[in-house]
């Protein structure tokens, strides 16, 4: 057995440690809070109970169908296996996801940012327009996360009407059920989730310069996990716990460390430290705009150097 080989049979061994330890521990300890309180209830039918677009409650419709006292380990265990499986899919580091911060958030709370996953993978790696539109139509379920990300999968979609036609359908459905202003009613509700530690780690509204990056990157993956990071930093409403969406496609051995970097501020200020998680995504949105820039510099050099040249050659 070589070395790659054992270091991939680790990485599995300690991934596959982590979602049992994470499954068996959420059937005793407490937690889930958010699934019971928002996400169960939206999902029996009571549209005002939660957070997500009315559409999503047909999503997340199947949340009804377990028996309460089990819905938050099962839910734990599609998250642990769900990111381990989609890291894996995506080329990402799936133990560096499972350790990181961001997903123990995801699970002691009891999100759904796997379904997101999920679905922006199938957007992005499926050959199916209509298995990609089914993709978006699941990353739906959080706009404020995945909508940055949907428009630029979008954009580079060469099969539009085709990949469009599920979430058009879903949409006219939606408008017959709830009348069609009910997008309205959705953006206007006095319902949305109020400002808490979860969420003090964005930089709105000086963070939305981080969408000029996007620009700067190439193809339409690095774009896609571009426009991840740069609603992470730049967006109000947005938990530290969604920061698994992008660390499922982009999670360098150091995130791991710095997702818990924000600690360090805990015994002066509490919970409120949370305020500095924002280190992560500009981090990795430094990481990958690095290359870009340093090549654009290079260029520009070079280009100095060719004008200095030509100027030399007509003074002579």
């Amino acid at each position: 057995m070589t070395s790659g080989q054992r270091r991939i049979s680790l990485r599995a061994a300690v991934s596959l440690e982590v979602i049992l330890l994470g499954t068996v521990a959420s059937l005793w300890l407490p937690g889930g809070e958010d699934l019971h309180a928002f996400y169960l209830p939206f999902a029996r039918g009571c549209l005002e109970c939660g957070f997500p677009p009315y559409h999503a409650s047909w999503l997340l419709a199947p949340l009804a169908l377990i028996p309460a006292r089990l819905a938050w380990p099962l839910l734990t265990l599609l998250t642990l296996a769900g990111l381990a499986w989609l890291s894996h899919r995506l080329g990402s580091n799936p133990l560096v996801v499972l350790l990181a911060f961001p997903t123990m958030a995801q699970v002691w709370l009891g999100q759904v940012d796997v379904l997101i996953v999920a679905g922006l993978a199938l957007a992005l790696l499926s050959p199916n327009p209509y298995l990609r539109g089914a993709g978006l139509l699941l990353a739906s379920i959080k706009p404020q996360t995945a909508g940055a990300a949907i428009l630029v999968l979008l954009w580079y979609d060469r099969e539009r009407g085709k990949t469009l036609l599920i979430p058009g359908l879903a949409l006219a459905i939606s408008l017959l059920a709830w009348g069609v202003d009910w997008p309205l009613r959705w953006l206007l509700a006095d319902r949305h989730p109020h400002q808490h530690a979860w969420r003090l780690a964005t930089l709105y509204p000086g963070g939305l310069l981080a969408f000029a990056g996007v620009a700067l990157l190439k193809g339409k993956r690095q774009k896609l996990v571009g426009a991840l990071l740069a609603s992470a930093v730049g967006l109000p409403f947005y938990g530290v716990y969604a920061y698994v969406t992008f660390l499922a496609f982009l999670a360098p051995w150091w995130a791991l460390p710095v997702s818990y970097l924000w600690l360090a501020a805990y015994p002066w200020l509490g919970n409120l430290s949370l305020q500095l998680a924002w280190v992560l995504p500009l981090a990795l949105l430094g990481h990958l705009l690095w290359p870009p820039v340093r090549a654009a510099s290079a260029a520009a050099r070079e280009r100095r150097k060719t004008h200095a040249g030509q100027q030399n050659l007509k003074n002579h």
